[in-house]
C-alpha cells in the first residue's frame, strides 16, 4: 500500500489574535472574529438576544467557554450573532455577555467556514503594554 500527503488540500485550523484597551472589548473583538469567520457579518441582523454567564474561571477559560458557547449556539440551535457586549469581573472570574443576531438562513446568510472547535494550540489572554490580547486557534 502506499500514500501521498495532498498539502494544501485541506485546512483544518484557522488563527486569529483580537486586542482591546479593555478585557470586555477584547472579549468582543474574539467574537466578532469568530463570527466573522462563520459568517459574512454584514448578512446577519440584530433579531433576537441570548445572555451568556461564566465562571468563575481565570481569564484563558472564561475566554474559552465564551468562544465555545457561540459555537454550540450555532450547532445546536442554529444561532449565529453580530453585536456582542461582554463584562468581565477580574476579581470574581465572572463573565456576562449578551449576544444580538438570528437564526441561520441559508438563502440570505453569506456561510464561510464551519467552526468546529476552540483549539488549546497557542490560545491565551494575556496583557501587553496596557492592551488586552488573545491569540485563537479554531478547528475548521
Amino acid at each position: 500500500m502506499t500514500f501521498r500527503y495532498l498539502p494544501d488540500v485541506a485546512l483544518a485550523d484557522i488563527a486569529f489574535e483580537a486586542e482591546s484597551d479593555t478585557i470586555g472589548g477584547m472579549f468582543e473583538s474574539c467574537a466578532l472574529a469568530i463570527t466573522d469567520i462563520m459568517v459574512n457579518p454584514l448578512t446577519l441582523r440584530a433579531r433576537s438576544s441570548r445572555e451568556f454567564a461564566f465562571g468563575p474561571a481565570d481569564l484563558d477559560r472564561l475566554l474559552y467557554d465564551f468562544l465555545t458557547e457561540l459555537i454550540i449556539a450555532k450547532d445546536v440551535d442554529s444561532l449565529l450573532f453580530k453585536e456582542f457586549s461582554v463584562q468581565v469581573d477580574t476579581k470574581g472570574g465572572t463573565l456576562k455577555a449578551s449576544a444580538k443576531g438570528e437564526p441561520i438562513d441559508r438563502e440570505r446568510h453569506e456561510l464561510r467556514n464551519d467552526v468546529k472547535a476552540v483549539t488549546m494550540h497557542m490560545f491565551g489572554v494575556k496583557n501587553v503594554g496596557g492592551k488586552w490580547k488573545a491569540t485563537v486557534v479554531l478547528d475548521i
